[in-house]
């Protein structure tokens, strides 16, 4: 299909620092409303990653940062960071030793040296570098297969680089190969054992599959045993928060804080879990206190954009989500976001873009072709839209909201649906709706506009009925006068009986389809 087809690789990334292909971001599990068909945001990722930045504990007075601290997977958009965090003196934005003891930290007693200290990063060979430079290059042009058989070259030379085993797993993960990725993953957590976006990768497997505590298993050893990485505390207090251990979540959020109390991502998981309590005032301080550290880190513009359409300011949440995919053109969920907010506009061709940037991007999750389909219904390219609704069915059997947008496809397209007349197109119509329904169960609201179409597909059908027997008797009274005006053995078939009939119209539809609930942030 071609949602399948289009480069699943486009757009990957390397970078000297963070070693390695762009990656999914942010934890995000919702459903949204696209224009009249129903959109639903599934899990692509995990916030609190660590692409593009350093990765070990730092004191807060003695160790650099970055220039700016990431939140989720973003790669820096100006000079890169240095390339390991070592002791060296104090950064500009940090205050003295002797100046950070009289003033103690909001997050409690700083805890800069304890815990295991981190193996070593071991870094590519030139060999290595120079293999990444060209798989990257491939995979930037589209061919993904060169990149991963260069890629794979470069393994077989460097077989204990953790940087080319992960992009392996990236490449495989993006082509909607998930177990061969999982592999790639582990191999390199094996030969770097604290290699956070390794542990990312595999977080996202358990994630994508709804098994949060299988997640949570997975990350406790690896945040027990290594403390100083701030990242791998990150992600680990983002996902108690989505198991709704929330007292641990800040418990682990605030031991990386000790260490770095401008460390972001730490603070981003803080305030996740503040939101899972429900104290929103809270969370929003929090989100002010993080921009004041940086404001150019996409996920922290993510939530803004998220703040800002729930308080029902959607010009503004379109700009945040626009700044997100700026900083970061290969973030999916602030792709996700920006393409429902084109489609709730009426923006479709644009949307329609966000949402075939975003496909190659995550090949293998349901709802993003779902979405595509939805796009493509609404600029009228029908067939596309259907190959894009099976390919979300196929990886996603229980969806249904892939039936009720095929309803919403067959009821518009009518007659233009290729290969089919209009009261087929109906009845297909009718059928997608009754399996709509039939799916959501008990679950189904009573204002669903699922049955107020089916009333007007209903009327539409009886019109159409109503209309072909009308045809039908006018080409019979056609014939007969032709027959009784035409000399014997002349044609009897009316000048008339040749025409089309005109197939009737459905209304268009005009509700939106509610929001789906019950998704996890």
């Amino acid at each position: 299909m071609r949602c399948r087809a289009a480069g699943t690789a486009a757009h990957l990334r390397h970078d000297d620092h963070a070693g390695g292909f762009g990656r999914r971001g942010a934890c995000g599990r919702w459903s949204s409303l696209g224009s009249a068909g129903l959109s639903v945001w599934l899990v692509l990722g995990c916030g609190g990653g660590s692409a593009d930045r350093p990765r070990v504990a730092r004191a807060p007075t003695s160790a650099p940062r970055p220039a700016v601290a990431r939140a989720t997977q973003v790669p820096m958009p100006a000079p890169h960071p240095p390339p390991e965090p070592v002791a060296v003196s104090p950064s500009p934005k940090t205050p003295a030793p002797a100046e950070a003891s009289s003033k103690p930290s909001p997050w409690g007693d700083p805890e800069q040296e304890t815990g295991r200290p981190l193996p070593p990063r071991r870094a590519l060979t030139t060999a290595g570098g120079q293999l990444l430079d060209q798989a990257m290059a491939a995979a930037d042009a589209g061919d993904v297969n060169t990149a991963r058989l260069t890629l794979e070259r470069a393994l077989q030379a460097d077989p204990n680089s953790p940087k080319l085993a992960y992009n392996l797993g990236v490449l495989a993960d993006r082509s909607g190969q998930e177990n061969q990725a999982l592999q790639y993953y582990r191999r390199a957590l094996q030969v770097q054992p604290d290699y956070e976006k390794a542990a990312e990768g595999i977080v996202r497997f358990y994630l994508r599959r709804g098994a949060v505590r299988e997640a949570v298993a997975f990350m406790a050893p690896l945040a027990s045993s290594w403390v100083r990485n701030l990242y791998l505390q990150a992600l680990y207090s983002s996902l108690l928060t989505r198991a709704g251990r929330l007292d641990e979540a800040e418990a682990a959020a605030r031991k990386a804080l000790r260490r770095d109390e401008r460390f972001v991502p730490a603070m981003i998981a803080l305030l996740k879990a503040a939101r899972a309590r429900g104290r929103a005032e809270l969370a929003d301080s929090m989100l002010q206190q993080a921009m004041g550290v940086t404001d150019q880190d996409a996920e922290l513009h993510f939530l803004l954009g998220a703040k800002y359409k729930k308080d029902g300011r959607l010009a503004d949440a379109l700009k945040a989500f626009r700044k997100a995919v700026e900083l970061r053109p290969d973030y999916p969920e602030a792709r996700m976001e920006l393409g429902l907010q084109y489609m709730a506009g009426g923006n479709y061709s644009q949307a329609l873009a966000e949402f075939e940037h975003l496909v190659r991007l995550t090949p293998g999750v349901a709802a993003v072709h779902l979405n595509l389909g939805d796009a493509y219904r609404s600029t009228k390219q029908w067939q596309l839209a259907k190959a894009s609704f099976d390919e979300a069915l196929r990886l996603q059997p229980n969806l249904p909201e892939v039936h009720f947008n095929l309803a919403l496809m067959y009821m518009s397209a009518g007659a233009d649906y290729p290969g089919l007349d209009q009261l087929t197109a109906l009845r297909q119509a009718v059928s997608e709706f009754t399996n709509y329904r039939h799916m959501k169960g008990p679950s189904l609201s009573r204002d669903d506009p699922s049955e107020g179409y089916l009333q007007d597909l209903q009327r539409g059908i009886e019109r159409e009925q109503r209309r072909i027997e009308r045809e039908k008797k006018r080409k019979q009274r056609e014939t007969e006068r032709a027959a009784r005006r035409a000399p014997s053995g002349q044609p009897t078939q009316g000048a008339a009986a040749d025409q089309e009939p005109t197939p009737a119209s459905v209304p268009a539809p005009t509700q939106q389809a509610p929001t789906q609930q019950g998704g996890q942030q």
